[in-house]
């Protein structure tokens, strides 16, 4: 190290006319010439100059000759000291031993003030530090800002957890506003620009080199702390720099640093522990920010579990113990808690971590606004009192009675629970009576997790059919829920809230919603609820700033109505086709998603669909018999038994093709008049195309099946309502003058006032009396054999005078909401079962007595509905019927025949030369969920369909028997000695059904709205 002398001569006069109370040395880094320039001039106007300078030669190929650089400085009368750092020598490893090569102040402090070429120190800033260097004082560190914008914080001291975890506060880039003037004291600082005692680094011995940069600087202040020498913040000196990555964000190695220090600092007992607790901690937030899609900031902490276990921490605890004079617990207000650790964890991980906020101004328009003036709060209570007015007969039944659920127009009723479910969506064979292998919609999968979360509630779970009762939930909620999502939705198209309100009380006042629910028509209810958040969200596919969790969403939407509603999938896929197509790279993406989506979550139901392509036109609830309505009145919206709203209805179309006649860009505009006339031609063709008729036995046997009218209505009325929300985005400037202002505000007047007459009309028709609550038509003991092991079933007829209907009812769940029927090639036990209601009531002659062939179907009990006397008398008077009572009208009788022995009937049964004995340990379509003991004899007997044996694997003692094909029912020869007997029905296309859920899983993970957010000013810069 040499010493530069400054020349007496000089004509500068020097700065210090007293004796000053501490000696400052300024240690520069040079690493570029500029740079250093820059910072010897920075310190030249000091209010208060350095008494010297140590010029560290920091650059790569040396700084040449300084001496331009110097001659400032000498004119100063500042004393000038020159040395190298040497190749591969870092700062803090060398600087103890420059320091101690530094001459010793001969009156007051030695202080050392750290500087590198990128510093700038504004003028205040030595004095400032100078003046809070107390005598407790070991380091003081000024505030690092933005050299660009000096009113933006680089960093202020060093914050970390007792555990070592890196949060900054501030973060970089936060503006300073005087908020951390009163912030004191720090567990330790920064190198740049720190002001520190001679003593203190001399009594400390500097930097471990073990630990890095950051670890070192805050190994530095932790220890300083330690021995008794705070390290304080001085926010009112500023030393300006260009900020680096690592100031920005912590890196890997800086994270890896700061966690080492807290387990060298830990005392040695609970060092061990704390190891284990970032090990379990860096590995569950690392796995739970890659779940939340923060691949980079799971990265982050999964890279900071070497930390953990680096045996350089062993080392650095080994090289010098830290001093005591100051105890630990001392030190804890020093450390960031781990409530705002967390927080701020959160925070970065919803993309909103250091963004700097202002005041809203938003937040300020509302201040004062009174909640009762929202338009939502009007449009969900008008919606809530026109729909439980509406609905007054509905409730008056639910009120006696909530726990079966509701029967009558669509729904069909039934007893099912969400196990009951679970196993119809999963198996290769469902449905009731003698079943059938058609795959089924997703829907049942889903109607089975809601009754499932649902009979979690104590009241709910014991509920007599908990699916039923969810099915009436959405009776009940479905229009005041859709008036919800349609206002929200239609933020898409506008932020006008009033006319938003309007158009959400338009949707769920029309005559197609009020039927929709009259009726029970759960496909239509969910299209009034979901089509407007579908149809948005396809509208927003294509925008740029839309983020791909939303494109993910619609998806999901989408497959769900399709689930009810076929159509809707397809156009989801449609869309999706014309991003795949005409997108660019994004657009492709997001269109493989809008195409996969649906598909994919379909899962084999597609084979259905494909086999039964009618049911693409239809849904749960979406089939009719011809209706006999001029076309102008279903153009309207009108249906049969629905409320008059026809010139309402009229009203809101009459709007809506005003919207389109609005001067403006135009394509979504035509788009929703193409939409409007497709759903007017569905409207008033499909009443005249046939898919279908009602099957035997139901009620209305051999009738026509149509789709419904209403879907192409309500597609009419969305498409018209979607226009008017267009038309008020797209008004041209001078259409928005003051004076053109209300005659432009008429329509949307009319749109409203179109809206609740609507309402009311729909409130004072109501929504009739077709539904009610269901009744379990069988008496308990009938269930319990149902449900207990002999799987036995129950016949229940309805012998009408106009026709006589039977259902073969078992534990099977069987449709809980009428759908287009499945065609199903005829059953030879089915029509023996026909025959013999038949003969029972006297329609019919027959060989066999009746009670024979049901007993051979598992039947065990007859219960006829409203039974008359000659009725009963009838079936009193045949051989094997016995009659158990009567309940509410219906007439009870147990089925004891031969072919059982005179015992109780049961799904499946072990036969012998005039011996029959059941079999226990049966489920749904005799699926006995491993094996069972069987009691010894010749042949097994099935109560199923013979198609039933395709899908099924039947083993005696693990070997698999075959079926005999001379039987109506399938039967099998057991081997001499068979003891144990095992029926599986297994699942259908198991291998399909995983992938689809695990493409509904990844979909879920896929929406998490957890893109970063956009800056408020970023995103009012591109609007």
């Amino acid at each position: 190290m040499t010493q530069q002398t400054s020349t007496t001569s000089s004509a500068t006069p020097s700065r210090r006319t007293t004796a000053p109370v501490a000696t400052v040395t300024a240690v520069v880094v040079a690493r570029t010439r500029e740079g250093t320039g820059q910072t010897l001039r920075a310190l030249l106007a000091q209010e208060q100059a350095p008494d010297r300078i140590l010029l560290v030669d920091g650059a790569l190929d040396g700084l040449g000759d300084t001496s331009d650089l110097l001659t400032a400085v000498e004119d100063a009368e500042i004393d000038v000291l020159t040395t190298t750092l040497g190749s591969r020598r870092g700062l803090r490893r060398i600087l103890p031993s420059m320091v101690d090569s530094l001459p010793r102040a001969d009156l007051g402090r030695d202080l050392v003030w750290v500087l590198t070429s990128r510093s700038r120190p504004h003028p205040q800033a030595l004095r400032r530090l100078v003046s809070a260097a107390g005598r407790t004082v070991g380091m003081v560190t000024p505030k690092l800002v933005d050299e660009d914008d000096p009113s933006r914080i680089v960093r202020l001291g060093l914050q970390v957890t007792r555990t070592g975890r890196i949060v900054p506060d501030p973060v970089a880039g936060t503006t300073d506003q005087g908020q951390y003037n009163g912030v004191v004291d720090a567990i330790s600082a920064p190198l740049e620009g720190l002001l520190i005692d001679r003593s203190v680094l001399e009594h400390l011995g500097g930097h471990d080199p073990g630990m890095g940069d950051f670890g070192g600087d805050l190994d530095l202040g932790w220890r300083a702390q330690r021995a008794g020498h705070r390290v304080v913040l001085a926010p009112g000196a500023a030393v300006a720099v260009e900020p680096s990555a690592a100031e920005v964000r912590a890196t890997v190695d800086h994270r890896r640093q700061a966690r080492r220090v807290a387990l060298t600092r830990a005392n040695l007992l609970v060092a061990p522990f704390l190891a284990l607790w970032i090990l379990i901690g860096s590995l569950l937030g690392g796995l739970a920010l890659i779940v939340l899609k923060r691949p980079g900031m799971g990265a982050a902490e999964l890279a900071s579990l070497p930390a953990a276990v680096d045996p350089r921490t062993l080392r650095s605890r080994l090289r010098g113990r830290a001093p005591r004079e100051v105890a630990r617990g001392d030190l804890s207000s020093l450390f960031v808690p781990p409530s705002l650790a967390l927080r701020r964890l959160v925070d970065e991980a919803r993309g909103s971590g250091g963004r700097d906020h202002g005041v809203a101004a938003r937040s300020l328009e509302t201040e004062g606004r009174s909640v009762l003036l929202h338009p939502l709060l009007w449009v969900v209570v008008a919606a809530s009192v026109m729909s439980g007015w509406a609905a007054r007969h509905i409730t008056d039944e639910l009120r006696h009675r909530f726990d079966a659920g509701l029967v009558g127009g669509e729904l069909l009723g039934g007893r099912a629970t969400g196990g009951q479910l679970w196993d119809s969506w999963w198996m290769a064979w469902h449905g009731q009576g003698w079943g059938h292998g058609l795959e089924q919609s997703p829907a049942v999968a889903v109607l089975a997790g809601m009754t499932t979360v649902l009979s979690w509630i104590p009241a709910v779970g014991d509920a007599d059919s908990p699916a039923g009762v969810v099915l009436a939930l959405l009776v009940i909620v479905a229009l005041p829920l859709a008036a919800v999502v349609a206002w929200g939705s239609a933020r898409t198209f506008t932020h006008r809230r009033w006319l938003r309100a309007g158009v959400a009380l338009a949707w769920v006042t029309s005559a197609p919603a009020a039927v929709a629910v009259g009726e029970g028509r759960i496909g239509a209810l969910l299209a009034l609820v979901l089509l407007p958040r579908v149809v948005a969200g396809l509208v927003r596919v294509g925008r740029a700033r839309t983020p791909y969790s939303d494109v993910v969403r619609t998806g999901l939407w989408g497959a769900l109505l399709a689930a009810v509603t076929p159509l809707a999938g397809i156009v989801v896929v449609l869309v999706g086709l014309g991003h795949l197509l005409l997108g660019g790279t994004r657009g492709r993406w997001r269109g493989v998603t809008l195409v996969l989506t649906p598909l994919l979550l379909a899962g084999p139901w597609l084979l259905t669909l494909r086999s039964q392509p009618a049911r693409l036109l239809t849904g749960w609830g979406l089939t009719d018999t011809p209706v006999d309505l001029p076309p102008w009145q279903l153009a309207l919206g009108q249906l049969p038994d629905g409320p008059m709203t026809t010139w309402w209805t009229a009203g809101v179309l009459v709007v809506g093709v005003l919207a389109l006649l609005v001067p403006g860009p135009r394509r979504a505009s035509w788009v929703a008049a193409a939409m409007a006339v497709l759903g007017l031609a569905w409207a008033v063709v499909v009443p005249h195309l046939v898919l279908g008729h009602r099957p035997a036995g139901a009620v209305g046997a051999g009738e026509a099946i149509t789709p419904w009218a209403g879907t192409g209505q309500l597609v009419l009325l969305g498409a018209a309502l979607v226009a008017v929300l267009l038309a008020s985005e797209v008004l041209p400037d001078p259409l928005r003058g003051a004076g053109r202002r209300s005659l432009l505000a008429l329509p949307a007047v009319g749109l409203v006032v179109a809206a609740v007459g609507s309402g009311v009309v729909v409130a004072t028709h109501s929504y009739g009396d077709q539904l009610s609550t269901w009744r379990e038509p069988r008496p308990l003991v009938a269930i319990a054999g149902a449900e207990g092991p002999t799987a036995t079933r129950t016949l229940v007829v309805d012998p009408r005078e106009e026709q006589l209907t039977y259902r073969l009812l078992g534990s099977e769940p069987g449709d809980l909401v009428r759908d287009l029927p499945h065609q199903l090639s005829p059953v030879a036990g089915e029509e023996q079962v026909a025959a013999a209601v038949a003969r029972s009531l006297g329609h019919g002659e027959g060989e066999r007595a009746p009670a024979d062939v049901l007993a051979e179907q598992a039947v065990a009990t007859l219960v006829v509905l409203n039974a008359t006397e000659a009725e009963g008398r009838l079936l009193d008077a045949s051989p094997g019927l016995s009659r158990l009572g009567s309940s509410a009208g219906n007439v009870t009788w147990a089925v004891r025949s031969p072919v059982t022995d005179g015992s109780t009937s049961s799904r499946v049964r072990v036969t012998s030369e005039g011996s029959s004995a059941p079999v226990e340990g049966t489920g749904a379509h005799a699926d006995t969920d491993g094996s069972v003991p069987v009691p010894r004899g010749q042949h097994l007997s099935i109560a199923e369909s013979l198609d039933w044996s395709d899908r099924a694997e039947v083993r005696a003692d693990g070997q698999l028997l075959e079926v005999l094909t001379h039987s109506a029912v399938p039967t099998y020869d057991l081997p001499e000695g068979t003891g144990q007997v095992s029926i599986d029905v297994g699942a259908g296309h198991p291998l399909w059904k995983l992938i689809q859920i695990t493409a509904l899983v990844l979909a879920f993970y896929l929406a998490l709205p957890m893109e970063r957010r956009t800056d408020l000013e970023d995103e009012e810069e591109t609007r």
